[in-house]
């Protein structure tokens, strides 16, 4: 794989800065990464998040997310087919070098590094399943329909539905350098099972942020003329979409910081 995952693609737009968010390029990669890049949040689709870096003990958890993809949605996130991944490449996976590069994983709300590894999953999956029966009992006609309709069309399960930690890694977003020092190479995936629920919206507003601090001025990610989904994604956060040259069948997307 090359940087950020053989340059799949997806971001945010303009989105405000403050003084947590100033570049940091001038740090060693001994630097702590900041605080704020763990977040506890619910997706715009109603989905409780834990956003974080990745880091050791997530190994096991990364190989399941993307043994987890659909063909098309490997095929999209690595720009080309990939029979296995070696775990050397997990490793490098799940590796941070802060400032320079970063890899930022959202999970099950209740999920900490390494739980696909120990024993605590199950009993949050059980919370999750729970949880879950009680949001579909108590929402209305009209919720549940709805939920109803978007989890038939991504082939979910039924209304009112949340993840558990059992599931371990919902998205992956991460950036490293790229070929110019001020730009960094980007990308992005989501669970096939959970698209369309606002996580790659969260984890893209958490990736701008952290790229304007780690001191880039752009991003940059490629995706293929096809994927029309991310594309609209792309244009929506203020990316600029153009042809990638000598390769009719890719998209650019950049985004200046």
């Amino acid at each position: 794989m090359s940087a950020a995952d053989a340059r799949a693609g997806g971001a945010s737009g303009e989105l405000p800065r403050d003084a947590a968010d100033q570049p940091a390029r001038g740090a060693t990669p001994r630097d702590a990464m900041p605080q704020w890049l763990t977040e506890r949040c619910t997706s715009r689709g109603g989905v409780p998040l834990c956003i974080r870096p990745l880091g050791p003990g997530d190994e096991a958890a990364e190989r399941a997310f993307i043994a987890r993809l659909s063909p098309m949605s490997l095929h999209q996130r690595l720009l080309g087919v990939v029979t296995e991944v070696s775990d050397e490449q997990i490793a490098e996976l799940v590796r941070q070098q802060w400032p320079q590069r970063l890899g930022l994983a959202a999970f099950a709300c209740d999920a900490e590094p390494g739980d696909a590894q120990q024993g605590g999953a199950q009993a949050g999956a059980q919370a999750g399943a729970q949880a879950g029966t009680q949001a579909g009992t108590q929402a209305g006609t009209q919720a549940g329909a709805q939920a109803g309709a978007q989890a038939g069309a991504q082939g979910q399960a039924a209304a009112g539905e949340l993840p558990s930690a059992a599931e371990g890694i919902l998205g992956v977003t991460r950036f490293d350098v790229g070929e110019r020092p001020e730009a960094a190479e980007f990308a992005i995936v989501v669970a096939d099972r959970w698209q369309r629920h606002g996580i790659g919206y969260a984890l893209f507003q958490k990736l701008v942020r952290a790229a304007r601090a780690a001191g880039y001025r752009e991003l940059v990610g490629i995706t293929y003329a096809v994927n029309r989904e991310m594309v609209e994604l792309a244009r929506s956060y203020g990316f600029a979409v153009g042809p990638e040259e000598g390769e009719p069948s890719l998209r650019r997307l950049t985004l200046r910081l």
